[in-house]
């Protein structure tokens, strides 16, 4: 048994113990091992080099060709725009302020524009060729070939090698996770950073019991850049309390192992706190726009759809940031608690709108620059091919969820923690309103989930097959 990838244990599926790099001969030269794992590790994978090969291709090719222009302003790109904008401005030490009225502002959670303003900040002072937008998207392609293996890891985990290659091949071919490569949407960033924190609890060995120290840290750290991301993540705490009270811990020991997380992810968020603290005078732990997102889809003409946050349901649009945030935070609660009924239509409403079709991407790119990118007959064709994609990836992660929760696996601590994972991304967004972007963080763990059931059903019609032939015989 030998170290797995996060340092504390073997990676072991639930029929074969297999490693991700072999170990080397204890008189190598020191200056080659490095190389010589990464060649036998390699050698000893190479479907899985050739999967994330083809993802990596897809994903490059459609930026190359593609090649859009950057967001000039907000009318056209959205939240794209915000999205750079702060980017720049921060990589040119300018701060983080309003493009509209040029005050200091939290309105977007600060993860991703400090991604970008690095990536930005980097290139300038490296002088690589390209520009910031160019840069933006290969960020985008590296980021997101990084989680065709994350996939990999955390399906073998759940399915056996079989099962972790076959997600990962879902997601390397995955239509609308390619299409987001061409755009500024932070959904590409969003699905690497909760891959990984979700990687780090899954691939530990817990049947040698709790993770360590510190993979618990390294947890801690990396949901903690999730949620300056995009907060949804946060649930993930509460799945690793779960996953450790079934590996048999007790509440102590389990509460213990979740706090150490939880902690550095409130760490993490310091910086970004007392930055508000000063410049907003308010305790802001994400972002400022909590209120508009709630309280939008929120009044009796509610039909799960955006809108603006004008109406009388939502707090004035000219009261300060922060004060608007809270009010109408407060203002859609006192709407639920006052209609419950209409709450549940509008989460079924909501529900339809979010996972009834997946070609976000393509909307993105078409208006990220001043001109669509896509032909009108290119944009409907892809649009159909994002959809049937994703409704097929939906059947069989389905299926793939029965087959956790129907067989011994369930039992395992990995495996309720990435159900309870991915029931957090399904649930988080039904409570804010009917934005396709929102169900983009569990795409990955759907085409986890379609790769299981894909392969436990391929094994069970070969095995019946062989059955019927030694019967016949």
């Amino acid at each position: 048994m030998v170290a797995g990838p996060w340092g504390d244990g073997s990676v072991a599926s639930s029929r074969v113990e297999t490693t991700l790099i072999p170990e080397q001969p204890v008189d190598a030269p020191a200056d080659q091992r490095p190389v010589a794992r990464v060649r036998g590790w390699i050698a000893a994978n190479p479907v899985l080099v050739a999967i994330v090969l083809v993802g990596f291709a897809l994903r490059l090719g459609w930026v190359l060709v593609l090649d859009p222009a950057a967001p000039l302003d907000w009318d056209g790109a959205g939240d794209q725009f915000g999205y750079f904008f702060h980017g720049n401005e921060i990589a040119a030490g300018r701060g983080y302020h309003s493009y509209i009225t040029g005050e200091p502002t939290a309105y977007y959670p600060v993860g991703y524009p400090l991604l970008l303003a690095m990536t930005f900040w980097a290139g300038d002072h490296l002088a690589l060729p390209g520009d910031h937008i160019q840069w933006a998207l290969l960020l985008n392609v590296a980021v997101s070939t990084a989680s065709i293996v994350l996939a990999y890891l955390i399906g073998r985990r759940l399915f056996g090698r079989a099962g972790g290659l076959t997600g990962a091949a879902i997601l390397a071919v995955f239509p609308n996770v390619v299409f987001e490569m061409a755009s500024l949407q932070l959904e590409t960033m969003v699905i690497f950073w909760y891959l990984l924190a979700a990687a780090i609890v899954v691939c530990h060995d817990w049947s040698r019991g709790l993770p360590s120290t510190r993979r618990l840290v390294a947890f801690g750290l990396v949901l903690g850049v999730a949620v300056l991301v995009r907060p949804f993540a946060l649930w993930f705490l509460l799945a690793l309390l779960v996953a450790a009270l079934v590996a048999g811990t007790g509440w102590r020991r389990a509460l213990r192992a979740t706090l150490v997380p939880a902690a550095l992810v409130a760490l993490v968020s310091v910086p970004w706190v007392i930055r508000n603290a000063i410049s907003l005078d308010a305790f802001v732990p994400t972002s400022t726009n909590t209120g508009d997102t709630l309280c939008l889809d929120r009044y009796d003409d509610a039909t799960g759809e955006w809108r603006w946050s004008d109406h009388e349901e939502c707090a004035p649009p000219d009261a300060p940031e922060v004060q608007r945030n809270t009010e109408s935070t407060r203002m859609a609660l006192s709407w639920v608690v006052h209609n419950p009924g209409r709450e549940l239509l509008q989460i079924w409403r909501r529900g339809l709108l979010i996972f009834g079709s997946d070609h976000d991407g393509i909307e993105a790119v078409n208006t990220l620059g001043p001109t669509p990118e896509l032909s009108s007959d290119a944009t409907y064709a892809y649009s159909v091919l994002g959809d049937i994609a994703f409704a097929l990836v939906q059947v069989l992660a389905a299926a793939g969820a029965v087959v956790l929760v129907a067989t011994r696996r369930r039992r395992r601590p990995e495996v309720v923690f990435t159900l309870l994972a991915t029931a957090s991304l399904i649930v988080v967004p039904l409570l804010l309103w009917g934005n396709p972007r929102f169900h983009l963080p569990v795409s990955p763990f759907f085409a986890i989930l379609a790769g299981g059931a894909a392969c436990v059903g391929v094994d069970a019609i070969l095995r019946r097959r062989g059955e019927t032939g030694r019967a016949v015989a």
